[in-house]
């Protein structure tokens, strides 16, 4: 599902500031242009990945660069307060404006001049991705270009100004250079992901590579430009396609829109997402469906995991007061019955209480779980709502003497169930 369709919203780049995501966009000019024409860059804030609003846009105009319509892919980084929106210009170099007031700005141009020149390294200087590792001093670094062509990513640390650079570009090296541009980076158990178009992405135990080619995880047309975020302690990919992508219309690759999935990792460190999701979209659900898997939580306790199993993945992690939100659940009929799929492995039960809007909420109904025999044994337990017809947000909370009460699979409502 597109958000913000329409808009010509693309690039997508969304961090989490103050409890919020921020999404740090390109803006194509309008359908039936013959090349990327693209005049501004802008900034959209959401709290439920639902509803988005302008918080900002920044005009060629207002830096250094002047008025222009090749106004390339931008990304953003928070340090000491200060919030510093990167963007490009075409394949030729990059910028950057600070804000002092907050990721929505304004922001200001304070060199005057780009960070990235052009010929600054043997690669273009454009699409940059900053990345903050986990280390110590939360190291920044920055990396751009492409690498085809016989050409490489770079990459070099900032400094704790965030608008220069710490040391020497340092070329990336990947195994197989099949990657174009769009970069991007995330981090997780120690390992560096690096991912570009087509949802292709690259694995290393350093930021500086070498990089390990893994393959491809979210295939829909041209997945351009995908990058991570990772909110309420659930993991997303947020990627461009172009607006009228399965319309049935001839393509046109130069007005495009934003979708977000959710993505998980496999044990072994590979990357999936869902094809359902990606049609449906994130932070909404139907009880109509036929599941509604765990992983496809909008929220979740500290601690939490979602780990493969043979049907996909699983809640684990759990502990008593822990809790899964699922808000946005359209259709639900007045007082339904609800089945859910747990693992008890202990010989206490688990009890499970369904509340409305959050932890803290009214309770709707409660779903006393006795053992299934195993944690790797999975059963289906109901209970009856007391709910009004419509629409509603569900937290499910855990409660056991056990240090683990269950494991969650799914759950779904009598009118789907034959």
């Amino acid at each position: 599902m597109r958000i913000i369709p329409n808009q010509g919203v693309c690039d997508p780049h969304v961090h989490i500031f103050n409890g919020k995501a921020y999404l740090f966009s390109t803006h194509d000019r309008g359908p039936g242009q013959p090349i990327f024409t693209m005049d501004n860059w802008r900034i959209f804030s959401s709290d439920d990945l639902l509803n988005w609003k302008l918080e900002y846009t920044l005009r060629p105009e207002d830096t250094f660069l002047g008025k222009n319509a090749e106004c390339y892919a931008t990304d953003a980084a928070e340090r000491n307060g200060k919030y510093y929106f990167y963007y490009s210009k075409a394949q030729w170099c990059t910028g950057v404006a600070v804000s002092e007031n907050g990721p929505a700005g304004p922001y200001q141009d304070p060199l005057g001049a780009p960070l990235l020149p052009p010929n600054l390294a043997d690669t273009p200087s454009y699409d940059p991705t900053v990345f903050i590792d986990d280390d110590e001093n939360k190291t920044p670094y920055i990396m751009w270009g492409y690498n085809i062509y016989g050409k490489k990513y770079y990459i070099a640390r900032l400094n704790e100004d965030m608008i220069s650079l710490a040391e020497p570009p340092r070329p990336v090296i990947i195994d197989k250079p099949c990657m174009s541009d769009a970069c991007w980076l995330t981090k997780r158990n120690g390992k560096y992901y690096l991912n570009s178009h087509l949802s292709e992405y690259a694995v290393a135990d350093s930021v500086y590579g070498p990089y390990t080619l893994r393959g491809k995880f979210c295939e829909e047309y041209t997945t351009d430009h995908g990058t991570f975020f990772t909110y309420h302690n659930q993991t997303y990919f947020t990627y461009g396609i172009p607006e009228n992508w399965g319309t049935g219309e001839e393509i046109d690759p130069y007005y495009r829109t934003t979708k977000i999935v959710y993505a998980h990792y496999k044990d072994n460190g590979d990357l999936v997402s869902d094809p359902f999701i990606r049609e449906v979209g994130v932070g909404q659900y139907d009880a109509s469906w036929e599941k509604i898997l765990g992983e496809w939580f909008f929220a979740a306790s500290d601690g939490i995991e979602k780990k493969e199993n043979a049907e996909g993945f699983e809640i684990r992690g759990l502990r008593s007061g822990s809790y899964l939100y699922f808000q946005n659940v359209n259709g639900m009929r007045q007082n339904e019955r609800l089945f859910l799929r747990l693992a008890n492995g202990n010989d206490v039960p688990c009890r499970v209480e369904i509340r409305e809007g959050s932890p803290f909420g009214k309770v709707l109904g409660c779903v006393r779980a006795e053992t299934t025999g195993g944690f790797d044994v999975f059963k289906t337990f109901d209970c009856r709502l007391e709910n009004t017809h419509g629409t509603h947000s569900l937290c499910f909370v855990f409660r056991s003497d056990a240090e683990e009460p269950a494991r969650f699979e799914d759950f779904c409502f009598e009118q789907v169930r034959p």
